[in-house]
Parts: C-alpha cells; structure tokens; sequence
C-alpha cells in the first residue's frame, strides 16, 4: 500500500503558511463588512475568497525560480507578508476591485487588480492587460512583485523604510508615509510558522530547490 503520510505531513505545511496569511488579512480587513455594492459579501464568501488571494500570494512568494525581496529563514514568507500589506492599503482585498467590477475597482480609472497597478488600457511589462490582472491574482501578484522590486532597486539610497516610494510615489523621497505605512505593517505580523525551506519542500515533494540569483534591480514605480 502507498505511503501517503509523508505527502499529507507536506501538504499541511503549505496549509499552515495559507493559514497564516489569512489570519492576517482578517485582522486587516473583517471580510464581509463593504457597503459598496459590488464589493459585498457575507462573510463567508469573503473568508472563502481571502484563502484564494493567499493561495495566489504563497505561488509567487514561495516560487522556487524567484529571489525573494528578503533575505533570512523566512524571507519569503516576509515577501508574501508585503504583498498582502500593499494590497491592504491599495484594495482593502475589497471584492469588486480584487474581481473588477464596477466603476470603483480601478481606483483613479487606470489601476487594476488588489495591488492597483497602474495599467490603464496598456499591458504590464509582462504583457498583461487589466483583464488579465483581474482574472489571474497570481498576475497581478507577480507584475506587483516586479515593481516592488524595481522600486527598492532605485531607491537602494534611501532608508529601508523609503524603499517602496518609486512604486507609492513614481519617486525616490525620504519620509514617505505611504511606502513607511506598508512597509511597517508587512514588518510587524506574527512569524510564519514555518521556514521558508520547509515550505519549499512541501511544494516540491520533500526537496527544496536553492533560490536563483538576483537579477540586477532598474529604476521604475507603478507605471506599468
């Protein structure tokens, strides 16, 4: 008989990280609780669509072919940690903005998705379109991720807590409230309950593949 323990021990870890981030965003934002129209839920449906943000968030954060943004044990898990922390600031994971309905989700008109990237009618560097961010979270997590990380590449000058200015601001500047805010939040959760190589295991079936390099960081803010 196959030995199915093993796997099952795995998958609970990478449960255990979804969990984690949950919590968090809950604490954040109570689902469940929008007037708008097209962003209410019960808060249930929000529950059940906060595991799915996560879920997108943990394939980006934990992919094996990415650098985190951090370094240390549970560096990823500080990347996912900043995703949902922007997120939170830019969408408040409301419903009609994560899914894109109504004339409300896309913030001044040209932003998309739980990040609100600034797309407009164009495409991200990637190649995506405001279609493709809102139907596809782990697209809008990683066009996120690319721009978060182009940020604290051109603003490596600056104090750590400024780094994300080029992308809340299009410029590097100190004291930045905005980029201070999300970042401070993203710093101050609860560990993870697990190391990032644990993670890492348990979506590749026992054996963690080792980070790549980084790529060299270019300057740019959420213009996509």
């Amino acid at each position: 008989m196959l030995d199915t323990g093993g796997q099952q021990d795995l998958t609970y870890l990478m449960d255990s990280i979804i969990a984690w981030a949950v919590g968090i965003m809950i604490a954040w934002a109570p689902p469940g609780t929008s007037h708008i129209k097209d962003a209410v839920e019960t808060p249930e449906d929000g529950r059940a669509r906060y595991h799915e943000i996560a879920r997108a968030a943990a394939k980006v954060a934990y992919d094996p072919e990415l650098k985190p943004l951090f370094g240390g044990p549970r560096g990823r898990a500080e990347t996912m940690a900043l995703l949902l922390s922007i997120a939170y600031f830019e969408s408040g994971y409301r419903r009609d903005v994560d899914l894109g309905l109504g004339k409300l989700a896309r913030g001044s008109g040209v932003d998309s998705c739980l990040l609100q990237i600034r797309v407009g009618a164009g495409k991200t560097r990637e190649g995506w379109s405001h279609e493709d961010l809102v139907s596809d979270r782990e697209k809008c997590f990683r066009s996120g991720l690319t721009l978060i990380r182009r940020s604290f590449g051109a603003c490596r000058k600056q104090e750590a807590r400024d780094r994300l200015s080029a992308y809340t601001r299009g410029r590097c500047i100190d004291n930045d409230k905005h980029s201070r805010a999300r970042i401070g939040r993203a710093q101050n959760v609860p560990r993870a309950p697990m190391t990032d190589e644990a993670v890492l295991a348990s979506m590749s079936g026992g054996k963690a593949k080792p980070a790549p390099r980084a790529a060299p960081a270019a300057a740019a803010g959420n213009d996509s």
